[in-house]
């Protein structure tokens, strides 16, 4: 997927532990190996699997284990080597297992990229647009270093397939822009970017 997003130089210091965030109905709150039974439920479930990649239902909870070590950043500075952006997404409603979804920056070069899911019990009540609408601000609120080029402005972006219908709404309506649409094997893409608030 690299090679589809465009490249954007890193100022943002991501924290050692990213801050937990609350809304009236949600709590985010940094990933935990405990969590890792409930992301299985989500990421074995065959309709997120769809809108996923890779498109097949996680068969394991090591290959669950797997897929949080990869949201470990690889690359980029010393202010974000070694450390993630990934949020367990809790439904504050739920009195057990509340875990509904997650949400998080995947990876920050080339340059920072979304993703998020939620159990399918919890898509169209609009969790994930307040979930990614709370990590943003999050995001957008870390501390930088010197921004290169003051005139390029600072984007985050994300990738969805032209038919999940679901997945674009809640983009729109985080302020997301289409950015490019992109034809990979069987995929129809869309590239989505937003930028920095002023």
């Amino acid at each position: 997927m690299d090679d589809i997003l465009p490249r954007q130089p890193i100022s943002v210091i991501v924290p050692a532990e990213a801050p937990s965030i609350e809304s009236e109905r949600l709590l985010l709150r940094p990933v935990t190996e405990a969590d890792l039974p409930a992301l299985f439920a989500i990421r074995s479930r065959p309709e997120v699997a769809r809108s996923n990649h890779p498109k097949t239902p996680f068969s394991s909870i090591e290959q669950t284990r797997e897929w949080i070590t990869s949201k470990i950043f690889t690359s980029g500075n010393s202010d974000v080597m070694g450390r993630s952006f990934n949020y367990a997404i809790l439904d504050k409603s739920l009195p057990e297992t509340p875990l509904i979804g997650y949400v998080s920056i995947n990876e920050v070069v080339p340059c920072p990229e979304i993703g998020y899911s939620l159990l399918p019990e919890s898509w169209g009540k609009g969790f994930a647009t307040e979930a990614l609408q709370l990590m943003l601000k999050v995001w957008w609120g870390l501390p930088r270093r010197n921004w290169g080029d003051e005139s390029e402005v600072e984007r985050v972006f994300a990738i969805s397939e032209r038919g999940n219908v679901g997945s674009c709404k809640v983009l729109r309506k985080c302020g997301f822009k289409i950015e490019k649409e992109v034809d990979l094997e069987v995929d129809e893409l869309f590239v989505w970017s937003l930028e920095k608030p002023r």
